[in-house]
Formats: C-alpha cells, structure tokens, sequence
C-alpha cells in the first residue's frame, strides 16, 4: 500500500492580506525616520559632508596663503643676503630710499606735482 501524500493547498486570502494591518505603515514611517536621520549626519551634522566641503575649501585658502608667504620669505632672504653681501647693493638703497650722497657729492631732488609732472 502506498501512502497519500498530503496535498498543499494555498493558505486562505485572508491571512496572507496582513495578519497585523497596522505593522506595515509604522513600518514605512520607521524606515523614512531612519533615512532622514542618517542623511542629516551624513550631510549636515559635525563631520558630514558639508563641513567636509568647507574644510576642503579652507585648506585650499591656506595652501595658497603658505604659498604667498613662502615666496615672500625667500625674496626677504634674498634682499638680506644681497644686504649683508652685495655692497653695491647696499648703496644704491641708501642713494634712492634714504637719498645720502657720499662725502663730496650733491644731491638733486625733483619735486613734482600731483599729476605726476615736474613742472614749475
């Protein structure tokens, strides 16, 4: 003798359309809350992309200050170096910025106008 099998037969409609109906909509709520959330601390929180972006830029500010800063330093190195070595150098600031003339000489001044003019 053989033995029947049992049959299976497709659970009724009723309990596959929502054993709690009210489970589902929490559920989506949940997951909307969940999402916000973590796309707030993603993008907008302490640390998210946003002060990522303001961070980046800042640094991009600051290399290029360090940038100015290094080349105007060693154009200073050079004008010392030139001022404790280049005695030539030395004279011609002291003629043009400070207007000395060594012993003997004259000095000549042109005054001019405010247009830029040396007129009388």
């Amino acid at each position: 003798m053989m033995a029947k099998r049992p049959t299976l037969e497709p659970p009724p409609a009723e309990r596959l359309a929502g054993a709690s109906p009210g489970l589902r909509p929490w559920k989506l709520v949940a997951a909307l809350v969940a999402a916000a959330a973590w796309g707030y601390l993603l993008y907008a929180a302490d640390g998210g992309w946003l002060d990522l972006q303001e961070s980046g830029a800042r640094l991009a500010e600051l290399e290029a200050e360090v940038a100015r800063l290094e080349a105007r330093n060693d154009s200073m190195r050079q004008v010392l170096h030139r001022l404790q070595n280049d005695p030539a150098y030395l004279e011609k600031l002291a003629r043009e910025q400070y207007g000395m003339a060594r012993p003997g000489e004259r000095v000549y001044r042109i005054r001019t106008t405010a247009d830029g003019s040396g007129g009388e």
